[in-house]
């Protein structure tokens, strides 16, 4: 049982740990300065999105093109601050010809009048070009984007990029990316994705709580061996000086 404890407890400081290094990570990417798209994920690098480093994600990046709004998709089951919504998902055409997915922001659901949640309407991309400053994010590897071409826009449950190549037109980029900063602005139903929360989790103190079952677990052990330890109370014998009273 000691054991037991003592091991769960590592178990979850290794989490504790890992997860400081993956926020460490993800504070510096935020920090640095904006870079141009091209000298993170050139069309030199010829990278698919499996090759893509992590250390690229989460950093900031400039680029331009025109949005390809016949290929709006949106992004659906992503709640934002308890409130349910999609993401609304357009291309970003680039000047070589690239398309690069844009999560131009959180559109939250309706309510119709008898209180259930509705689409909403997704506003048009914004027309000729566009300079945007947006977050680099991974593909999402999950045996396949979920693609429901039966929704009007198309919905999908993952952003899988090799999965959802062949569902735009032309070469996709390997990563795909969350607005930040965007000229011309966007529609103002859309709410931008807000940068990642920084949180420790719950690990550290799952851990204290292990160890502290393996202290209380090796304290009773030490207890109950002391006390079968002891003699027996000896009894008065039923013949003695209480007896004959």
């Amino acid at each position: 049982m000691t054991i037991a404890c003592v091991l769960l407890g590592l178990w979850q400081l290794d989490r504790y740990q890992q997860r400081g290094m993956q926020n460490e990570a993800i504070r510096t990417a935020l920090a640095a300065e904006p870079v141009a798209f091209d000298s993170l994920v050139g069309p030199e690098a010829d990278l698919t999105s499996s090759q893509v480093p992590d250390s690229a994600e989460w950093r900031r990046v400039e680029l331009s093109g025109t949005y390809d709004d016949s290929a709006t998709l949106v992004l659906r089951l992503r709640a934002l601050s308890g409130q349910s919504g999609v993401h609304v998902l357009t291309p970003l055409v680039l000047p070589d010809g690239r398309a690069v997915l844009v999560d131009r922001g959180f559109l939250p659901a309706a309510r119709g009048p008898s209180g259930s949640v509705e689409s909403a309407q997704v506003p048009e991309a914004p027309a000729g070009t566009v300079d945007l400053t947006a977050r680099v994010r991974l593909s999402e590897d999950a045996g396949g984007a979920g693609l429901d071409d039966d929704t009007s826009p198309p919905s999908v449950r993952f952003v899988d990029l090799d999965d959802l190549a062949d569902a735009l037109d032309g070469p996709v980029a390997p990563v795909w990316v969350e607005r930040v900063e965007q000229v011309p602005s966007e529609d103002s139903t859309l709410v931008a994705i807000p940068a990642p929360g920084l949180s420790a989790g719950p690990s550290l103190i799952y851990a204290v709580q292990w160890f502290l079952f393996g202290v209380i677990a090796v304290v009773g052990f030490v207890v109950l061996v002391r006390r079968d330890s002891q003699p027996p109370a000896l009894s008065p014998h039923p013949g003695g000086r209480a007896a004959r009273r």
